[in-house]
């Protein structure tokens, strides 16, 4: 087992406990945010709980108050042998296709799973993090939780994984806004976008979620697996799982745009400044602009 493989393991915990397999992100001291080697632990840990039989439903959470800040921006574009330092040749474009088109599939297997998931939301729940909860069955808001796709802002603007399904959950318009204008929703704004079922106090998360695990946990397994096998045919006949083969085509583009001079460049950025001024700066620029953020 390498260091990153070892460290993935500590970052993502699971458990399996009366039917229901628990998935809760343990890397509070980064708000929850997820390396690629602990994104291939949450898929180890997915199709673990696919195979046991007696796995009904699946919950994932975050730890020490927040649910994930999505992709560990420190690693952001080392995924396609990105020089840091600006000098050498720029990534291929084949090495883009080829990790976007793994990655994305991860997100695919999480949607597709033929197990019901829950995602229990609170703190901040940006960017990949969202993600995760876009392609999972259910999800459960604390009423502390904030919600959003900040990543569109550092040079996407609406090229995500997940379109189509914010498309279909928020509708056209709304779906723009979310992603075009990225910001940050609330609890209940996040309820009227599709992105989450309900939201609770933040003191009953938890008990909110065991209520709803334990619910679907009594439901037959084969009752369980056709009515996944349904949902698939149903979004698959609206034309909705084409995102998993356009998504990783348009985001491996949306990552190699070139930036104007006055333009905010996040990647420029982060290598002269590091990770935390360029996130500032990001924010900064937007917010000077009337796009004020909490």
């Amino acid at each position: 087992m390498s260091n990153d493989q070892a460290q993935a393991t500590e970052t993502v915990l699971y458990e399996k406990i009366d039917g229901k397999a628990y998935i809760r992100f343990n890397r509070p001291e980064k708000r929850n945010a997820l390396t690629y080697a602990a994104f291939d632990r949450l898929m180890e840990c997915i199709a673990d709980a696919e195979r046991d039989d007696d796995v009904r439903v699946i919950v994932i959470a975050g730890s020490g108050g927040h649910f994930s800040a999505g992709h560990d921006l420190a690693e952001i574009g080392s995924e396609y042998g990105f020089d840091p330092s600006g000098k050498g040749r720029r990534p291929s474009q084949r090495a883009r296709l080829d990790f976007d088109r793994r990655h994305l599939n991860q997100f695919r297997d999480l949607f597709y799973c033929s197990k019901p998931t829950m995602a229990l939301v609170r703190g901040y729940c940006v960017g990949a993090g969202l993600h995760i909860v876009e392609a999972c069955d259910l999800a459960i808001a604390s009423d502390a939780a904030r919600i959003g796709h900040p990543e569109q802002k550092a040079g996407l603007g609406g090229a995500a994984y997940m379109t189509a399904w914010n498309i279909l959950a928020a509708g056209p318009k709304k779906a723009r806004e979310l992603l075009l204008l990225a910001e940050m929703l609330t609890p209940e704004g996040a309820v009227q976008m599709g992105l989450v079922n309900k939201v609770v106090p933040d003191a009953e998360l938890e008990m909110a979620g065991e209520e709803w695990a334990d619910r679907i946990a009594k439901l037959p397994r084969d009752a369980i697996a056709f009515g996944k096998a349904a949902t698939h045919l149903a979004l698959d006949s609206l034309g909705m799982t084409t995102q998993f083969a356009h998504g990783y085509v348009v985001h491996a583009l949306s990552t190699n745009i070139r930036y104007e001079e006055d333009e905010y460049n996040f990647m420029k950025k982060r290598r002269d400044e590091g990770v935390r001024s360029a996130s500032h700066g990001r924010e900064e620029r937007y917010s000077a602009e009337g796009g004020a953020q909490p």
